[in-house]
């Protein structure tokens, strides 16, 4: 029995080097692991993803396990954060453990960006990467034939640099980004017994890319593709993604050297998301393998900063829709109508403006119920409103979000209030201080018709844009 225990334990050590001298020729060893959400944590792959969002702090916790019912195969801890420091800076760090049956591997980084704008739509990001990287070998558990070889005695490991440098081009919805690990190649030396032995850490060569289409108001297909490469050999990666009303994800891949990926994606409220990818076993390992697995927590906190700026409305509000008066009916009480706030005192257009220009500012962008992200055929909207500020730099606009009377008060000014959060994150992104813009959220609190049926309550689901002073 103990024979066949030995015997049983060495087969699945033999898989484990088997399959790592396979990767390692074919598709590039552990020296990297490979995480299959890369997708919605790019700055897992690339350090110049760090702050790309300038007003948030994003972090990701995750797992894989690899080889699932393969004794020592290998497992990966890795967390990432980063956030943005203004809207050029960006700074973030990360950590790695990754576990084999005699081998472990630790790294930790430290990451900067800096960002170049292009244009009002596309911009590059620059990003440095630097830290640890820390090899531990435990010979004792390996299993040979002579137990007494010096070699197995014990435990030794070795530190050495941890480096990478990353490139990452955005036009709208689209992301191309470049990074090359182990810039300048390094060695991990540590003490076999008498002798010294080092274990190298090659340079790598990734590339990403990624677009979100908007098939529809509520579907957004994301194709994506990566590459690495080392030591001449290459693995590509082709993706897509479907997302359903921003909540939940579906994705299918597939890999050179190792087949089909799938993945899901959930949203869980604003702030979270949750992630899981399954690799299916490769045709090298999968009679003794059922496949891999991957499971990520992603966070993501926005703050943005008040206006400072007295608010004195001057714009034009779109003109409420009376509600004709009831018809009082004898010996009965007689209905009220559901009051309709009336309009706001108009002032004088803003000096400078068109009449064309005052018009596009006075635009109100609708939205379907409990959504907080516009259609995209209320796009032309927004784009036109940037157009007018950036023509008037000394333009300032408040963005107020509404809600119709659906839902309960908490929820009604939570929405409403990222509706006009979301237009000011957009127009940030595309060029416009945000000192410039101020943002509330109204609820229920000011509906343009009454809430008396759908077609109404499709209307008070909007925001407006107003010109302040």
């Amino acid at each position: 029995m103990k024979k066949q225990d030995n015997m049983k334990k060495f087969r699945n050590i033999a898989i484990v080097v088997v399959g790592f001298i396979g990767i390692q020729t074919a598709a590039f060893g552990q020296q990297m692991p490979q995480t299959n959400l890369y997708n919605e944590n790019v700055f897992n792959v690339n350090p110049a993803y760090a702050g790309y969002n300038p007003h948030c702090l994003e972090a990701y916790v995750g797992h894989i396990t690899q080889w699932v019912g393969v004794e020592g195969a290998p497992s990966t801890n890795y967390l990432d954060i980063h956030k943005g420091l203004g809207k050029k800076f960006g700074i973030g760090g990360g950590f790695i453990l990754d576990k084999t049956n005699m081998i472990s591997r630790f790294s930790g980084n430290v990451s900067g960006s800096y960002r170049i704008g292009l244009n009002e739509h596309s911009n590059i990001r620059v990003g440095l990467s630097l830290g640890i990287y820390q090899v531990s070998i435990n010979t004792s558990k390996a299993v040979v034939q002579d137990p007494t070889d010096e070699i197995i005695n014990g435990s030794s490991s070795g530190m050495t640099l941890n480096n990478e440098l990353g490139l990452l081009y955005n036009y709208k919805k689209f992301i191309l980004g470049v990074a090359v690990p182990q810039v300048f190649e390094t060695d991990a030396k540590y003490d076999v017994q008498t002798s010294t032995a080092s274990f190298g850490v090659n340079r790598h060569f990734t590339v990403i890319s990624k677009y979100g289409w908007d098939i529809s108001d509520k579907v957004e297909l994301e194709p994506s593709a990566f590459m690495k490469r080392v030591t001449n050999v290459n693995q590509f990666d082709l993706n897509l993604m479907g997302t359903y009303n921003d909540l939940i994800g579906i994705g299918i891949g597939y890999r050179t050297d190792v087949g089909l990926l799938a993945r899901l994606k959930l949203k869980l409220q604003e702030m979270f998301v949750l992630a899981y990818a399954y690799e299916f076993a490769g045709s090298n390992i999968s009679s003794y393998s059922s496949g891999s697995h991957e499971i990520m927590l992603g966070i993501k906190f926005c703050k943005e900063k008040p206006a400072e700026q007295p608010r004195i409305e001057s714009a034009i509000p779109p003109p409420p829709i009376e509600e004709p008066e009831p018809e009082p009916v004898a010996e009965e009480p007689v209905v009220e109508p559901e009051p309709v706030v009336e309009p706001e005192p108009v002032t004088e257009p803003a000096p400078g403006l068109t009449a064309e220009e005052q018009d596009a500012i006075g635009k109100v962008v609708g939205y379907d119920l409990g959504n907080s992200n516009y259609s995209a055929s209320q796009q032309e909207k927004v784009d036109r409103i940037i157009e007018v500020m950036k023509a008037h730099p000394d333009l300032k606009i408040e963005i107020s979000g509404h809600s119709c009377d659906i839902g309960s008060d908490e929820r009604k000014e939570l929405v409403s209030k990222l509706r006009a959060d979301k237009i000011k994150a957009y127009m940030v992104k595309n060029g416009i201080d945000e000192n410039r813009i101020s943002t509330k959220g109204e609820g229920d609190q000011r509906p343009m018709v009454p809430n008396t049926d759908d077609d109404n309550r499709s209307l008070n689901r909007r925001v407006d844009f107003k010109i302040i002073e």
